[in-house]
């Protein structure tokens, strides 16, 4: 998997996180995870386009 397409996917995921349906605390635990991938990734690819 690409890393754009990475980076669309946990977009998904983190706009469907708060639906989940999940505890409170499990959300918020989920939505840090998934930030963090997502800051990663962009950060790798703007490091990878300079």
């Amino acid at each position: 998997m690409s890393r754009p397409s990475m980076l669309i996917v946990l977009g998904i995921l983190v706009i469907l996180v708060p639906f989940s349906g999940l505890p409170m605390s499990f959300r918020h635990l989920l939505s840090i995870i998934f930030g963090a991938c997502v800051l990663g990734i962009g950060l790798s690819l703007r490091v990878h386009r300079e």
